[in-house]
Formats: C-alpha cells, structure tokens, sequence
C-alpha cells in the first residue's frame, strides 16, 4: 500500500513539475520533504552538493508538519462527530 501512494505521490509531482516547468531537483527535494519529513529533505540536499536547497528543503518539510498537523485534527474531529 505504501508503495502505491509513493509511487502516485512521485507521478503526481513529476506531472505538475513539468506543467510548471520547474527543476527536477526541487521536484525531489519537496518529494522528499514531503514524504519522509524535513531531516531526510536535507540531509539529501546536503548528501547531493545542493547546498543552497538545504534550507528550502528544512522549512517545506516543517511547513507540511505544521500543516499537516491542523488539518489531520480538523479532519479527525469532523469524521469522530458523524460517529
């Protein structure tokens, strides 16, 4: 299961990275911060010599955390409600 949402995660990306003509690097990057949080995010820019995405990668992953973490409780108490 966890391999068909990584694997719909990574199409996804790629597809509106392409619309949006945006650098495949930084596709990985916020792929990666996305997925395994803001520590793996910069620990690959930093393994890959992108010193300069570092910082972009620390602060996308802390902003999903951050509002993954709002909109995980407004979604749980909406669905516990209808319980």
């Amino acid at each position: 299961f966890s391999f068909v949402q990584i694997a719909v995660h990574f199409l996804f990306i790629t597809k509106v990275g392409k619309i949006m003509k945006l650098p495949f690097n930084q596709l990985l990057l916020a792929s990666n911060a996305n997925v395994g949080g803001p520590t793996t995010a910069a620990g690959f820019a930093a393994s890959k010599k992108w010193s300069k995405l570092v910082l972009p990668a620390l602060l996308t992953g802390i902003l999903g955390y951050a509002s993954g973490t709002f909109i995980g409780i407004a979604l749980g108490k909406g669905l516990l409600q209808k319980i």
